[in-house]
């Protein structure tokens, strides 16, 4: 990467960036033989993560070949119910790896090698990591069969490059393989968001938007050219990519900032490390992600937000309006991987604050971003590890004592759901007295939206303990409901398994979610498949089932608060009849 010097000085330290790929330079093969439009890209916006890949659309089917880009060894499988599904990860002589997500099934080798490993662990979801050497592979052999498996949302190949030592992903755009994009990335909002009791816009202190607008190949603010400000401003902006043959969102490559053609915020997208992919919480606006779905970049940096795809920034990309009646030119570029690139220009000019700078509130607790804080109230103990906040918080927090249906506590206010935390908080609540029998059952609840959502814990001496990464509304709630086990074709209204080759059934919990199952035919193992998204665990007919005779079906399902439920069925499978002409 060629060296550029900067002569703004940054704000803050540990900035690093990625070396880009070069094009071309690998000799991979595309891992499939399909012409390549993508439903995803590299460093996409996704709720809590980057995306780590390219997702390769496979014309709304699954089932196509997937091949190896490259000689290496099979170094990592993993079959889970979420997250990438069946993947396979292969190491290569070049110091890279690449991994292949939400398959459908393996090769036939590959799929013994597996299939073995989970019956003799008895589970379903498993991590192996075969010795070098153990599973070589050449370029273009087969690994298996394009799918949808995992938290997939709809038929597509999770495609990788990661540096090996590192196992930082890396922007598999940069490979050379044929991807047709000669569209902009398309700018939605642009955001402004007064820095806490510093500054203003158009007035006001409060964080609000404005939509944007096509002007000829760029962008433009809806209503006006012109916004006032005062004091301290950062921005944001709603931007997403395109590419041809793909009516998908997808993420920008570079946003930068200028004000009067001066640098004042730059961020690119080579490469990042899972350690760090956490710190997107603090890239976007994380209250919008969670209530409008709306995924966007904020141009300034939160103290404690150590992502390494900042570039530059000037002050952490906070602008100062505090010149009177001076007017600044802001431009913001934003450019995809094939150097496609939109633009939005627009002017603040700087004036008094009309109105009072928003005052911090009395009874607002503070907790600095770099301390450890306890709070220790009113039967409840919330302990932050330091840096668990982006920023200095304002908390808001009250008790309310009064005893609502289904609730095992008073319920805390600990701030808002809207606010996010990058590390686990321990908490504990004093919870009312229940039977024995029943302490089991306690855990944690979020209520957001007129619902709860389970938060775990572990009930002792009076109270309910639990590790939780949310913020908002926090009470004691029960969970006393078993799953619900339905078995799906013909097993619903037969006990004959003679043209079957398959058992299927749906499994579903309704509070703390399922913990674990299992399947026996006949009191042994057997392989169910676990389709978390669909609720589904299926069976496919192998050399565990009897080929005739007696069959008993047993499912069990177990959800995290230890709730169990049952299937057992007594069912047959007739040996074939020889039906012969004459006789």
């Amino acid at each position: 990467m060629q060296k550029r010097i900067f002569i703004i000085s940054l704000f803050f330290i540990n900035l690093s960036s990625f070396a880009q790929l070069k094009r071309d330079t690998l000799g991979w093969i595309p891992p499939v033989d399909i012409p390549i439009y993508l439903s995803g890209n590299f460093a996409e916006l996704r709720t809590g993560h980057f995306h780590a890949g390219i997702d390769i659309k496979t014309q709304g089917n699954e089932g196509f070949k997937v091949y190896a880009v490259q000689d290496g060894y099979i170094s990592r499988i993993k079959v889970s119910s979420g997250g990438y599904g069946k993947a396979v990860y292969i190491t290569h002589p070049d110091s890279y790896t690449s991994v292949y997500g939400h398959l459908k099934e393996y090769n036939i080798q590959l799929d013994k090698y597996v299939k073995a490993i989970q019956y003799e662990r008895k589970s379903y979801g498993v991590d192996i990591f075969p010795e070098k050497g153990e599973l070589a592979i050449n370029q273009g052999d087969i690994i298996g069969l394009s799918g949808n498996s995992g938290s997939s949302g709809g038929p597509h190949l999770h495609f990788e490059i990661r540096d090996t030592k590192s196992a930082r992903p890396m922007n598999g755009l940069f490979l050379g393989y044929d991807i047709e994009d000669n569209i902009p990335p398309k700018m939605d909002y642009l955001y402004v968001y007064p820095q806490y009791g510093r500054g203003t816009v158009n007035g006001k202190s409060k964080d609000h938007y404005y939509s944007l607008k096509r002007a000829n190949a760029d962008f433009a603010l809806r209503q006006g050219d012109t916004l006032t400000a005062s004091g301290s401003v950062g921005l944001g902006l709603k931007v997403n990519d395109y590419l041809n043959g793909s009516a998908n969102r997808c993420g920008v490559y570079e946003l930068k900032g200028f004000i009067d053609d001066t640098l004042f915020f730059y961020e690119k997208f080579d490469g990042f490390s899972f350690a760090e992919t956490r710190y997107i919480n603090s890239l976007m606006d994380y209250k919008e992600n969670i209530d409008k779905k709306r995924k966007l970049h904020k141009m300034y940096i939160a103290p404690n937000n150590n992502l390494s795809v900042y570039v530059d920034a000037v002050n952490r990309g906070v602008l100062d309006f505090s010149e009177p009646n001076s007017v600044n030119k802001i431009r913001i570029e934003a450019t995809d991987a094939h150097q496609n690139k939109s633009e939005l220009m627009f002017f603040i000019k700087t004036v008094n604050a009309s109105t009072k700078l928003l005052a911090k509130k009395r009874d607002e607790i503070v907790i600095p971003w770099q301390h450890e804080f306890t709070l220790d109230t009113l039967g409840l103990m919330a302990t932050f590890a330091e840096k668990s906040f982006y920023d200095t918080l304002f908390m808001d927090f009250s008790v309310d004592t009064t005893k609502y249906p289904n609730t095992y506590s008073s319920i805390y206010y600990i701030h808002n759901s809207y606010t996010p935390i990058h590390n686990y908080y321990y908490v504990s609540i004093v919870h009312d007295s229940v039977a024995d029998s029943l302490q089991s059952k306690l855990l944690l609840g979020l209520w957001y939206k007129e619902r709860f959502s389970a938060l775990g814990g572990v009930a002792k001496n009076g109270k309910v303990e639990a590790q939780v990464r949310k913020l908002g509304t926090i009470t004691v709630v029960m969970d006393t409901t078993p799953p619900i086990i339905k078995a799906l074709g013909a097993l619903e209204s037969t006990s004959d398994l003679s043209k079957m080759s398959t058992l299927e059934f749906k499994i579903e919990d309704d509070f703390s979610g399922i913990a674990s199952y299992s399947g026996t035919i006949n009191g042994n193992w057997v392989l169910f498949e676990y389709d978390a998204k669909n609720d589904l665990i299926t069976y496919e007919f192998d050399e565990y089932m009897p080929t005739e005779g007696f069959v008993e079906v047993v499912i069990s399902v177990i959800d995290e608060r230890g709730n169990t439920s049952f299937f057992e069925k007594d069912c047959e499978i007739y040996p074939e009849q020889d039906h012969d002409i004459g006789q």
